[in-house]
Protein backbone atom coordinates (compact mmCIF):
# COMPACT_ATOMS: atom_id res chain seq x y z
CA UNK A 1 0.00 0.00 0.00
CA UNK A 2 2.74 2.43 1.00
CA UNK A 3 4.71 1.51 -2.13
CA UNK A 4 1.70 2.15 -4.36
CA UNK A 5 1.04 5.48 -2.67
CA UNK A 6 4.66 6.57 -3.16
CA UNK A 7 4.54 5.53 -6.80
CA UNK A 8 1.35 7.54 -7.31
CA UNK A 9 2.88 10.60 -5.64
CA UNK A 10 6.00 10.27 -7.79
CA UNK A 11 3.93 10.10 -10.95
CA UNK A 12 1.94 13.19 -10.00
CA UNK A 13 5.15 15.06 -9.21
CA UNK A 14 6.69 14.04 -12.52
CA UNK A 15 3.60 15.12 -14.44
CA UNK A 16 3.53 18.46 -12.64
CA UNK A 17 7.15 19.12 -13.52
CA UNK A 18 6.74 18.00 -17.12
CA UNK A 19 3.59 20.05 -17.65
CA UNK A 20 5.26 23.13 -16.21
CA UNK A 21 7.84 23.15 -19.03
CA UNK A 22 7.49 26.15 -21.26
CA UNK A 23 6.48 25.37 -24.82
CA UNK A 24 9.75 26.93 -25.98
CA UNK A 25 11.66 24.03 -24.43
CA UNK A 26 9.96 21.65 -26.84
CA UNK A 27 11.51 23.65 -29.69
CA UNK A 28 14.90 22.39 -28.48
CA UNK A 29 14.03 18.73 -29.00
CA UNK A 30 14.67 17.23 -32.39
CA UNK A 31 16.77 14.59 -34.12
CA UNK A 32 20.23 15.72 -35.18
CA UNK A 33 22.35 14.08 -37.89
CA UNK A 34 24.96 11.72 -36.49
CA UNK A 35 27.39 13.17 -39.03
CA UNK A 36 27.26 16.76 -40.24
CA UNK A 37 28.35 17.82 -43.70
CA UNK A 38 32.09 18.27 -44.08
CA UNK A 39 32.03 21.59 -45.91
CA UNK A 40 29.23 24.11 -45.40
CA UNK A 41 31.18 27.35 -45.52
CA UNK A 42 29.52 30.18 -47.44
CA UNK A 43 31.17 32.38 -50.05
CA UNK A 44 28.82 34.93 -51.58
CA UNK A 45 31.32 35.82 -54.30
CA UNK A 46 30.99 32.35 -55.80
CA UNK A 47 27.22 32.74 -56.26
CA UNK A 48 25.86 34.70 -59.19
CA UNK A 49 22.60 35.42 -57.35
CA UNK A 50 24.36 37.05 -54.37
CA UNK A 51 25.60 40.59 -53.75
CA UNK A 52 26.89 42.60 -50.84
CA UNK A 53 25.85 45.91 -49.35
CA UNK A 54 28.05 47.19 -46.54
CA UNK A 55 26.86 50.79 -46.81
CA UNK A 56 23.25 50.30 -45.72
CA UNK A 57 22.62 50.98 -42.03
CA UNK A 58 20.39 48.57 -40.07
CA UNK A 59 17.25 50.33 -38.81
CA UNK A 60 15.21 47.30 -37.75
CA UNK A 61 15.28 43.51 -37.66
CA UNK A 62 13.09 40.91 -39.33
CA UNK A 63 12.77 37.39 -37.90
CA UNK A 64 11.91 35.11 -40.81
CA UNK A 65 10.18 31.81 -40.04
CA UNK A 66 9.74 29.02 -42.58
CA UNK A 67 6.98 26.38 -42.85
CA UNK A 68 8.76 23.05 -43.40
CA UNK A 69 6.12 21.22 -45.54
CA UNK A 70 6.03 23.97 -48.18
CA UNK A 71 9.81 24.35 -48.16
CA UNK A 72 10.29 20.63 -48.75
CA UNK A 73 7.62 20.49 -51.45
CA UNK A 74 9.48 23.23 -53.33
CA UNK A 75 12.48 20.93 -53.74
CA UNK A 76 12.92 18.17 -56.33
CA UNK A 77 12.27 14.74 -54.86
CA UNK A 78 15.93 13.78 -55.21
CA UNK A 79 16.90 16.79 -53.09
CA UNK A 80 14.12 16.19 -50.56
CA UNK A 81 15.45 12.68 -50.01
CA UNK A 82 18.83 14.11 -49.04
CA UNK A 83 17.56 16.93 -46.84
CA UNK A 84 17.59 15.93 -43.17
CA UNK A 85 14.83 18.46 -42.42
CA UNK A 86 12.56 16.96 -45.07
CA UNK A 87 13.26 13.34 -44.15
CA UNK A 88 12.34 14.20 -40.55
CA UNK A 89 9.68 16.79 -41.31
CA UNK A 90 7.41 15.56 -38.51
CA UNK A 91 9.85 17.17 -36.06
CA UNK A 92 10.22 20.45 -37.93
CA UNK A 93 7.15 22.60 -38.50
CA UNK A 94 7.81 26.31 -38.17
CA UNK A 95 11.58 26.79 -38.11
CA UNK A 96 13.82 29.83 -38.33
CA UNK A 97 15.05 30.96 -41.72
CA UNK A 98 17.06 33.86 -40.35
CA UNK A 99 17.18 37.26 -38.65
CA UNK A 100 17.63 40.01 -41.23
CA UNK A 101 18.83 43.55 -40.50
CA UNK A 102 16.66 45.94 -42.52
CA UNK A 103 17.48 49.40 -43.83
CA UNK A 104 14.95 52.21 -43.43
CA UNK A 105 12.87 53.05 -46.50
CA UNK A 106 14.75 50.58 -48.70
CA UNK A 107 13.81 50.95 -52.36
CA UNK A 108 14.59 47.31 -53.17
CA UNK A 109 15.89 44.11 -51.58
CA UNK A 110 19.41 45.12 -52.62
CA UNK A 111 19.16 48.25 -50.47
CA UNK A 112 19.29 46.19 -47.28
CA UNK A 113 22.56 45.23 -45.53
CA UNK A 114 23.96 41.96 -46.87
CA UNK A 115 27.17 39.92 -46.87
CA UNK A 116 29.05 42.45 -44.78
CA UNK A 117 32.12 40.29 -44.11
CA UNK A 118 33.49 36.83 -44.76
CA UNK A 119 33.61 34.49 -41.78
CA UNK A 120 35.16 31.07 -41.23
CA UNK A 121 33.04 27.93 -41.08
CA UNK A 122 31.26 27.48 -37.74
CA UNK A 123 32.26 24.38 -35.81
CA UNK A 124 30.00 21.34 -35.50
CA UNK A 125 29.32 21.88 -31.79
CA UNK A 126 27.95 25.33 -32.56
CA UNK A 127 25.81 24.00 -35.43
CA UNK A 128 24.28 21.29 -33.25
CA UNK A 129 23.56 23.85 -30.51
CA UNK A 130 21.07 25.65 -32.79
CA UNK A 131 20.05 22.81 -35.11
CA UNK A 132 16.51 22.34 -33.76
CA UNK A 133 15.47 25.87 -34.68
CA UNK A 134 17.46 25.92 -37.96
CA UNK A 135 17.83 22.34 -39.21
CA UNK A 136 20.58 22.69 -41.79
CA UNK A 137 24.30 23.41 -41.60
CA UNK A 138 24.35 25.43 -44.81
CA UNK A 139 21.45 27.55 -43.58
CA UNK A 140 23.07 28.34 -40.23
CA UNK A 141 26.37 29.26 -41.88
CA UNK A 142 24.90 31.29 -44.74
CA UNK A 143 22.45 33.27 -42.60
CA UNK A 144 25.25 34.27 -40.26
CA UNK A 145 27.43 35.48 -43.14
CA UNK A 146 24.67 37.01 -45.29
CA UNK A 147 22.73 38.77 -42.56
CA UNK A 148 24.25 38.36 -39.11
CA UNK A 149 27.57 39.96 -40.00
CA UNK A 150 25.80 43.19 -40.90
CA UNK A 151 24.78 43.92 -37.31
CA UNK A 152 26.38 41.43 -34.92
CA UNK A 153 30.02 41.02 -33.93
CA UNK A 154 29.89 37.27 -33.35
CA UNK A 155 27.85 34.29 -34.48
CA UNK A 156 27.10 33.49 -30.85
CA UNK A 157 25.54 36.91 -30.31
CA UNK A 158 23.53 36.55 -33.52
CA UNK A 159 22.16 33.10 -32.79
CA UNK A 160 21.52 33.62 -29.10
CA UNK A 161 19.37 36.62 -29.98
CA UNK A 162 17.54 34.61 -32.64
CA UNK A 163 16.95 31.89 -30.07
CA UNK A 164 15.52 34.37 -27.56
CA UNK A 165 13.12 35.81 -30.14
CA UNK A 166 12.08 32.38 -31.41
CA UNK A 167 11.47 31.01 -27.93
CA UNK A 168 9.55 34.11 -26.87
CA UNK A 169 6.95 33.42 -29.57
CA UNK A 170 4.03 31.10 -28.97
CA UNK A 171 3.95 29.25 -32.28
CA UNK A 172 0.41 28.23 -33.32
CA UNK A 173 -0.27 24.61 -34.29
CA UNK A 174 -0.16 25.28 -38.02
CA UNK A 175 -0.44 21.59 -38.92
CA UNK A 176 -3.80 21.38 -37.15
CA UNK A 177 -5.26 24.33 -39.05
CA UNK A 178 -7.80 23.19 -41.66
CA UNK A 179 -7.32 26.31 -43.75
CA UNK A 180 -3.84 27.83 -43.76
CA UNK A 181 -4.80 31.10 -45.42
CA UNK A 182 -2.76 34.24 -44.88
CA UNK A 183 -5.51 35.75 -42.72
CA UNK A 184 -5.92 32.62 -40.62
CA UNK A 185 -2.19 32.31 -39.99
CA UNK A 186 -1.88 35.99 -39.01
CA UNK A 187 -4.87 35.71 -36.68
CA UNK A 188 -3.47 32.55 -35.11
CA UNK A 189 -0.18 34.29 -34.32
CA UNK A 190 -1.97 37.35 -32.93
CA UNK A 191 -4.18 35.17 -30.74
CA UNK A 192 -1.24 33.18 -29.38
CA UNK A 193 0.87 36.31 -28.90
CA UNK A 194 -1.34 39.12 -27.49
CA UNK A 195 1.51 41.66 -27.46
CA UNK A 196 2.31 41.12 -31.13
CA UNK A 197 1.23 44.06 -33.31
CA UNK A 198 -0.85 43.24 -36.38
CA UNK A 199 1.45 45.60 -38.30
CA UNK A 200 4.54 43.67 -37.11
CA UNK A 201 3.72 40.41 -38.87
CA UNK A 202 3.78 39.52 -42.55
CA UNK A 203 2.80 36.16 -44.04
CA UNK A 204 4.06 35.00 -47.44
CA UNK A 205 2.37 32.39 -49.62
CA UNK A 206 3.80 30.57 -52.63
CA UNK A 207 2.33 30.51 -56.14
CA UNK A 208 -0.02 27.68 -55.10
CA UNK A 209 -1.25 29.81 -52.17
CA UNK A 210 0.48 27.56 -49.64
CA UNK A 211 2.03 28.97 -46.49
CA UNK A 212 5.69 29.77 -47.11
CA UNK A 213 7.07 32.19 -44.51
CA UNK A 214 6.12 34.32 -41.54
CA UNK A 215 8.07 37.51 -40.85
CA UNK A 216 8.05 39.24 -37.46
CA UNK A 217 9.49 42.76 -37.31
CA UNK A 218 11.44 44.27 -34.40
CA UNK A 219 13.28 47.42 -33.48
CA UNK A 220 17.01 47.10 -32.86
CA UNK A 221 16.04 46.79 -29.18
CA UNK A 222 13.82 43.78 -29.96
CA UNK A 223 10.46 45.47 -29.55
CA UNK A 224 7.68 44.78 -32.06
CA UNK A 225 7.53 47.38 -34.81
CA UNK A 226 5.60 47.93 -38.02
CA UNK A 227 7.17 46.01 -40.90
CA UNK A 228 8.60 48.36 -43.51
Amino acid sequence: MVGNALTTLWLFAFMAIFCSFDAAVIKDRCPIPSQLKYNYDFNWKSRSSEWNNTNAQPASLQLVLSWTPTFCQSLPQSVQDKEFQCRNSQYFGIVVHGLWPQAAKASSVRAHPRNCRDEKQLNSTFIKRFYCMMPDEDLIQSQWEKHGTCYYKTATEYYENIEKLYQSLNIPDIAAMKSKTKTNVVNAFLTQNPKLLSSAIQVSMNAENQLKEIKICYTLNYQYVRCS
